[in-house]
């Protein structure tokens, strides 16, 4: 099978090009195309999906992974929705839209252990505190969190990309404390199983 993945920035594409072969193992093929920001995507999308539904080969599928950010989730899902809505109609169920809650870096955030391997000063047992044993639930941004404990215990602040390609190799796929991580890495599995 052959997977499409529309993205919205460059550390989401760093992260998938190392996250998705753990996730669907070697057998499969990906593309992942970075609309450079999530504005162009949503805007795009439905043009894309046109193209898509007139010649989507049986053995491919499209996977669509945006920030929540500030956004109601419910609203941007359902703008994913009728994006999308013209490829369903032609193809069934070959899309899978997936929203990182608030960001991406939640992800991360999710596997302590993983960002220690590279940032060993952090805490150990930081997952236990109140404010990180969820990440999805990050108040004032997942990605100012990350950068604020970088520098709280002596690294640079944050720098997305590089981070991503850092962190992404560490990250233990089935052990990941984030929900919106869990349902991108569930339905990427169910998806693939589809064939």
């Amino acid at each position: 099978m052959h997977i499409e993945f529309l993205v919205e920035e460059p550390s989401m594409e760093m992260a998938l090009k190392i996250l998705v072969p753990k996730i669907v193992g070697p057998q499969h093929t990906f593309c992942i195309h970075n609309f450079h920001g999530k504005k162009k995507l949503l805007k795009q999308l439905a043009k894309r999906m046109q193209a898509y539904a007139n010649f989507l080969p049986d053995d491919w599928r499209i996977v669509i992974l945006v920030d929540r950010d500030n956004d109601d989730c419910r609203q941007l899902k359902q703008q994913l929705c009728i994006a999308t809505q013209v490829l369903i109609t032609r193809k069934g169920e070959v899309v899978l839209h997936r929203i990182a809650i608030e960001e991406l870096e939640a992800w991360f955030l999710g596997d302590i252990p993983a960002i220690r391997i590279e940032f060993p000063k952090i805490p150990a047992k930081l997952d236990k505190r109140q404010k990180f044993r969820d990440p999805d639930a990050i108040k004032g941004g997942t990605w100012e969190t990350l950068d604020k404990l970088l520098k709280d215990y002596g690294y640079q602040g944050l720098v997305k990309t590089q981070f991503a390609q850092q962190i992404a190799p560490h990250i233990a796929i089935d052990n990941n404390r984030s929900t919106s991580f869990q349902h991108f890495r569930d339905g990427l599995k169910m998806l693939i199983n589809q064939s």
